[in-house]
């Protein structure tokens, strides 16, 4: 531990490459640890979609179609049945990431593996944006570790989530843009544009970030005269935007999409509307206008962005809002303007994200928002450096401040409560010994790791104790994975059941792998 420290307190003053080499092993230990502390086990939402990746639905849309064939044979019907056939296997039809994550299907570890160098390739263009903008060494390194032991950030650093490429991506569009616009604008614009319209292929609402943000690169600081960048970038700007709908004339599909879209996102925001009203008051619901449903879904995606940044970077954030307060230290005006209107277009976006979807977006979401807000605040961080190699501050005073960052670092790689270790082991048993039926479990968790489908309404999930759920068809040739949290009782037909193997945490939490047994 303390020659971690020492290398993160030398890594403040090392030049770039050994501190881009700090940054990269640091980052790759960090996502080792907690892969390793939380017991090598994915979540259940990362299971499911590695699953989905690896089965596509191709039996389920061969059932569809020998439904709808006969309709076809009915000319009234013919155009509908083609209708509804086409819609259901565009829904269904795999995704780019799923695409990309499908041979990884069968290997957790590889997965996760990728996630974690996706994820220090996104902490990695960070410093390097960070550096590339005007921001010092050593408050770069300060940010970075802000970011790495950020506690939510960890809870979702090795997420299978398509928002990791995603967010990859966006860095990497920012980077190539602002490292040579000045010499060469069409070229680095064309870079940026090909890296935002592929992020869409993996988030459908990175489209509105593809579309939207290039206006931002007007108000840019640059040479010469505001005049002469407007007329420059404005002509620029629109030959892109001309070239868009271009393409969306052109092709059918995005044509059929876009004259359907605006109708279909009213509808879904007048229903989140309704929605929100009984949210606030359920006894006597408002009436909400979509402008005031908007403003409500602003202020839910601001508190939620708050809670994901964490306590230590909302301080930092309040800090920065204090009045008379000299944040400029650090980032030109002009940029801090640019990067405020690209934190508001995420917020907007978000917001909009909440209304049509419903829910709010995955908390891997809300990483370029902690990432641009630390940008903003960055002059505090400057500041509390200055401070911190001050000799005004008394010794024993630093020395608790030290402390208590270290156990906020420490506590954002931790795992705290039970270890879900053992259903890992339990799944992989059944997998290793497959029985001659079939693999039933009431544990998600324990469905994926035995290889089958990870979905509470899937074929394989049994409950012993819901009592909807039969499990008498069960034979001596099949097995059942059950899982006994510390506090429930044994189950009632236990007996009935030989115990092959037996798996269980530091809590007491069991998992069982039943047979039947033969004269039952």
């Amino acid at each position: 531990m303390r020659r971690t420290l020492a290398a993160c307190w030398h890594g403040i003053w090392l030049d770039r490459r050994q501190q881009s080499l700090l940054i990269i092993t640091l980052s790759l230990i960090t996502c080792l640890w907690i892969w390793l502390e939380g017991g090598r086990v994915l979540d259940v939402e990362s299971l499911q979609t590695l699953w989905r990746s690896g089965h596509p639905p191709q039996a389920l849309i061969a059932r569809i179609t020998r439904i709808l064939v006969p309709l076809t044979q009915t000319p009234e019907l013919a155009r509908l049945a083609t209708t509804i056939h086409h819609e259901i296997t565009t829904a269904l039809a795999p995704t780019l990431f799923a695409r990309l994550l499908a041979p990884f299907a069968d290997s957790p570890n590889l997965a996760v593996a990728i996630m974690a160098i996706l994820s220090t390739l996104s902490l990695w263009l960070y410093c390097r944006l960070s550096r590339l903008i005007g921001i010092g060494p050593q408050t770069t390194f300060l940010l970075f570790l802000l970011l790495n032991f950020n506690p939510e950030y960890n809870d979702v650093r090795l997420q299978i989530s398509r928002f990791q490429p995603v967010l990859v991506l966006w860095l990497a569009g920012l980077y190539l843009f602002l490292a040579h616009y000045k010499n060469h604008i069409h070229l680095a614009f064309t870079a940026w544009a090909a890296t935002a319209w592929t992020a869409a292929l993996f988030v459908p609402i990175a489209a509105f970030w593809a579309s939207g943000f290039p206006l931002l690169f007007l108000f840019w600081p640059g040479s010469g005269n505001w005049r002469r960048r407007l007329c420059e970038r404005g002509r620029f700007l629109l030959a892109y935007y001309a070239l868009i709908a271009l393409v969306i004339a052109c092709v059918p599909q995005w044509h059929n999409a876009a004259s359907g879209w605006l109708p279909e996102i009213l509808h879904q925001i007048d229903l989140k509307r309704n929605e929100l009203a009984f949210l606030i008051n359920a006894n006597n619901p408002v009436e909400l206008g979509i402008g005031e449903g908007y403003l409500v879904s602003l202020v839910l995606v601001a508190l939620n962005a708050l809670k994901i940044m964490g306590p230590l970077i909302a301080i930092l954030v309040f800090t920065a809002l204090l009045p008379n307060r000299a944040t400029g230290s650090v980032l030109e005006r002009r940029v801090r303007g640019f990067f405020a209107c690209a934190l508001a277009w995420l917020w907007g976006m978000a917001a909009f994200a909440y209304l049509y979807y419903g829910t709010l977006p995955s908390d891997l979401f809300y990483t370029p928002f902690t990432m641009l807000t630390l940008w903003l605040v960055s002059g505090i961080v400057y500041d509390a450096l200055q401070r911190g190699k001050s000799t005004r501050i008394p010794p024993e005073r630093r020395l608790v401040l030290i402390w208590l960052l270290i156990a906020c670092a420490l506590a954002s790689i931790i795992t705290f409560g039970p270890k879900p270790g053992y259903l890992r082991k339990a799944g992989e048993w059944a997998r290793h010994h497959p029985p001659m039926g079939a693999i039933y479990s009431n544990n998600l968790t324990v469905l994926a790791y035995s290889g089958r489908p990870p979905f509470i309404d899937g074929p394989a999930y049994i409950d012993m104790e819901h009592p909807l759920q039969a499990y008498y068809d069960l034979t001596p040739d099949d097995l059942l994975v059950h899982i006994k949290g510390r506090k429930q009782n044994e189950p009632q037909d236990l007996e009935l059941f030989d115990i092959l193997a037996e798996y269980q945490n530091e809590r007491g939490d069991k998992a069982y792998i039943l047979r039947l047994k033969p004269d039952e």
